[in-house]
């Protein structure tokens, strides 16, 4: 899992930069692969509603007369048709509709799992630094162009508001500002772009967080 070679991955775009490079601190750090597993199953488990509801056989308004007479019929004996057994009946164990508590993890796994997911991706080279145009006003043609690639992630900072509007408009990127990012958020994505800017807080919110025994 760990990435030797940190420079940012240079894409068709002449915005993808080399002056920067990737803090192997955080984008060459190797995390426990069941953390990964256990962090992602709990922002998936954690974006369910849980709203659903059946009713119960308490619930129903149904009539609580008995089917037939106890003995002579050869039949198995019954009572109320509203029992689970029958259809229109009600339903044993259902879901309640009740929201349980969300699971948790504490800050230092989310910070291990995110780090992890994004070396898995500096590994592939799936990950540059994109260095935003400074626009003063939104020009979606223009941001289209330097962000070409399918199914972007594109992280971004302190960026102007222009630029952040016109790559609301692209359909191929999807944008999160770099201190709501999380591993779940990061594995829905193919690619991942970065600004320097978020590279900078990315690190900074991160870093302190990490076990500096396993970064290599």
């Amino acid at each position: 899992m760990t990435n030797k070679s940190t420079k940012s991955h240079k894409s068709d775009s002449s915005h993808a930069t080399d002056s920067l490079v990737l803090d192997p601190r955080v984008f060459a750090y190797s995390v426990n692969e069941a953390l990964l597993s256990q962090v992602i199953h709990v922002y998936r488990d954690n974006t369910h509603q849980n709203t659903s509801k059946v009713k119960a056989r308490g619930e129903l308004t149904r009539t609580t007369k008995k089917m037939y007479k106890q003995k002579g019929t050869g039949n198995a004996r019954h009572g109320s048709k509203m029992s689970p057994t029958f259809v229109g009946g009600g339903v044993a164990f259902g879901p309640t509709g009740i929201q349980p508590n969300n699971l948790k993890i504490n800050r230092k796994m989310r910070a291990a799992a995110l780090a992890g997911i994004l070396s898995h991706y500096a590994k592939d080279k799936a990950v540059e630094l994109f260095n935003a145009p400074e626009l003063k006003k939104p020009e979606v043609k223009l941001v289209k162009s330097l962000l070409a690639k399918p199914d972007t992630l594109l992280v971004y900072g302190k960026e102007a508001p222009a630029f952040v509007s016109s790559v609301r408009n692209l359909g191929n990127v999807t944008l999160i500002e770099a201190g709501k990012l999380n591993a779940y958020t990061v594995v829905q994505s193919k690619y991942v772009a970065l600004t320097p800017s978020a590279h900078e807080a990315l690190v900074a919110r991160i870093l302190p967080l990490l076990k500096t025994a396993k970064s290599k």
